[in-house]
């Protein structure tokens, strides 16, 4: 497993397993500009883009004026542009004149000072420190050496004095592989260290750590445990979950095979889902028979295909409907009539057929189709019939415990997506921020199928009881008319004008998604044209690059043309500033050159040997 792959499973499964990260969430990031809060910024970024849990990221950097330590802003600037978060700097300094208290607490205080005050001031809910499994272990051996007791920096800490909660997502990560990922990520390094940074029990504590893992090599993972123990770090919450899925699993053995009716719409089942019915806005819908459904499903090459399997795999002649990954090395389809199965490209071979684990371990599901895996590569949907349908195929949805290789048990996504009629093949098109799903609910009977566009919602809202009544809101669960859900007129205008533009974009002739020249003979336009080893990835590592030089252009730019009216005190910060920031733009044209020899070179080769 790669060191990137490594770490967003640590990642994930900390945001899982702790609970850190809840719909509508605002998270403040403190980013001092180490590799720890580099790191933590670009994945809470990464998972940020993705539909569910929808949340937004911002990050605070604080400069210290009686600190000789210093980070490149502008690095920041630009690192932080290129994720698409807001950068906040504020300069500061601590009271260095109390002797009685260690600069690395005084610093450290006032740097948290900062944090909350920021974080209070924007509405933030929650702060993202970068602290990471080592770190969390180092201050429990502290503790237990300094203050007599085994504990150390929670996952999660919820303030009791203000409405903030603290987060600690790289918790399970470790410090070698962040140290790792961010010399392949090409992560600047700080300008100036902090000179107290080698004067502190920390350091000492580090090396005594190393020599336990000399002695012992799974030291890491007796002391995690030992922690875990004493402190309780997973919410309760987890125990009872797991008792509650073993006695639906024991309850279900004894019901092994026994037939449960579909509920009506009088169920008390039925009832609670329809008052838990979501707020979405449906912008289109349209009836088309459905042999040719997928013409109503035009979403961007970058959220991958939807097709028959035999489009993917011309030796086939099933017309299973496949879903192929943006990079067109993945594909998912239902292989049994009880199964999902995944293949995948190995250099010009594919993998055989082998079942996504977890999806069907109880046997809850009699059919299972239509599978469609988000861009994070975690969160998959689904449909199927079986115990927890209301009614013919209703819409699951799943994600991916990297820990444990495998799926988490699906859930029902409820209404208005499901009904007791047939609904099936949800598609959520990040890029175009559009989604789809098709329903016979209005003709179960017939060969038509109509397929709804909706707005994929931030937040997970419900109809409020005390304002709608019962009927409105079972008018909203069955989809009654979808004008009725237009509570938002621009919203309404923008999404359609990008309904519009994705529609004529399929209509018309595709363009090349860009250029590249191999040789006088050969010219590639698309990604998967690449086929020396290791070149799809050097060429995405190029388009990075060419970002940034991009960024870093503009940033000089700015930087040249308010240079002229900038104040004396602070020409001479814009002067470092613009000469730091052409040395970059030069290490970066270098890097441009070199890596595009690189590829062609590779690529050249790998021809000849055919």
């Amino acid at each position: 497993m790669d060191v990137e792959r490594r770490l967003q499973w640590h990642f994930h499964k900390a945001l899982r397993d702790y609970r850190l990260i809840e719909d509508g969430d605002k998270v403040l990031v403190g980013l001092s500009g180490g590799k720890d809060s580099l790191c933590l910024l670009e994945f809470l970024a990464r998972r940020s883009k993705v539909f569910r849990p929808k949340f937004s990221v911002e990050a605070l950097h604080v400069r210290m004026e009686n600190i000789q330590y210093e980070s490149d802003t502008v690095y920041l600037q630009q690192f932080c542009d290129n994720l698409g978060v807001p950068l906040h700097i504020i300069t500061t300094r601590f009271d260095d004149t109390q002797h009685t208290k260690p600069a690395c607490f005084l610093c450290s205080w006032q740097r948290r000072k900062q944090l909350f005050n920021l974080a209070q001031e924007l509405g933030c809910n929650k702060i993202a420190l970068g602290h990471h499994q080592d770190d969390l272990i180092h201050t429990a051996l502290m503790n237990l050496t300094f203050q007599g007791h085994f504990s150390s920096m929670p996952p999660l800490l919820k303030m009791d004095k203000m409405p903030l909660s603290i987060i600690r997502p790289l918790c399970l990560c470790q410090e070698a592989d962040i140290e790792e990922y961010a010399s392949i990520r090409k992560y600047e390094k700080q300008l100036k260290r902090c000179p107290y940074e080698k004067d502190t029990n920390r350091t000492t504590v580090h090396e005594l750590f190393d020599r336990m893992q000399q002695m012992n090599a799974e030291a890491r993972y007796s002391i995690w445990n030992a922690l875990e123990s004493a402190m309780k770090l997973r919410p309760m919450i987890i125990l009872l979950m797991l008792l509650i899925s073993m006695g639906v699993s024991a309850q279900r053995r004894k019901q092994h095979r026994q037939k449960v009716a579909p509920p009506t719409e009088q169920s008390e089942q039925m009832k609670r889902m329809t008052e838990s019915t979501q707020r979405i806005m449906f912008i289109d819908s349209v009836v088309l028979p459905k042999k040719d459904i997928l013409k109503a499903y035009p979403v961007s090459a970058e959220v991958g295909r939807l097709a028959p399997y035999s489009t993917f795999f011309p030796q086939s002649k099933s017309q299973t409907l496949t879903y192929m990954n943006e990079l067109g090395n993945r594909c998912l389809y239902n292989d049994t009539d009880s199964t999902l199965a995944y293949r995948e490209r190995l250099l010009q071979t594919w993998s055989p057929a082998d079942t996504l684990v977890g999806i069907n371990s109880d046997h809850q599901f009699r059919h299972i189709r239509y599978p469609f895996m988000m861009t994070d590569g975690i969160t998959l949907y689904f449909a199927a019939q079986g115990e927890e349908s209301i009614g013919g195929y209703d819409i699951f949805m799943t994600t991916y415990d990297a820990a444990e290789g495998r799926f988490l048990k699906p859930e029902n996504i409820g209404m208005p997506f499901n009904s007791t009629a047939n609904d099936y093949l949800f598609v959520i098109d990040e890029y175009n921020q559009l989604g789809y799903f098709a329903t016979d609910r209005l003709k179960p009977d017939s060969d038509s199928v109509c397929v709804y566009t909706f707005i994929p919602a931030e937040k997970y809202l419900t109809y409020d009881a005390a304002q709608y009544a019962p009927e409105q809101i079972a008018a909203y669960a069955r989809i009654a008319d979808i004008s009725q859900t237009w509570d938002n007129q621009d919203a309404l205008a923008s999404a359609q004008q990008r309904l519009k533009k994705v529609r004529n974009i399929r209509t018309k002739k595709r363009e090349p998604a860009f250029s590249f020249v191999i040789n006088n003979q050969t010219v590639y336009h698309e990604l998967h044209d690449f086929k020396a080893p290791g070149n799809q990835e050097r060429y995405k590592k190029l388009v990075e690059l060419k970002q940034r030089y991009q960024q870093v252009l503009l940033t000089l730019e700015k930087n040249r043309a308010y240079y002229h009216k900038a104040a004396a005190n602070e020409k001479d910060a814009l002067t470092r500033d613009i000469l730091d920031g052409e040395q970059i733009q030069h290490e970066l044209y270098s890097a441009i050159q070199q890596q595009e020899i690189d590829i062609r070179q590779a690529e050249n080769n790998y021809l000849t040997k055919k």
